[in-house]
């Protein structure tokens, strides 16, 4: 899948663009981020999965998982 998809994907869930993490559990992890300097109001350290032409944002548990990996 090409980033301008994943950056489109996250921009949908209210992120301005990605961060190529790395390979986990088969999955390409990318870091949804923001720019600017406002105040940004986060929730757990969500990531988003993309495995071929799936794409999706994390479950909380995953998040956390992959963090400890």
């Amino acid at each position: 899948m090409k980033k301008e998809d994943i950056t489109q994907f996250a921009k949908k869930q209210g992120y301005d663009n990605v961060l190529y993490i790395g390979k986990w559990r088969g999955y390409d992890v990318y870091e949804p981020t923001f720019e600017g300097s406002g105040p940004h109001f986060v929730g757990p350290p969500l990531v988003i999965l993309v495995r071929g032409r799936s794409i999706r944002m994390s479950t909380v548990e995953e998040s956390y998982e992959q963090i400890n990996s």
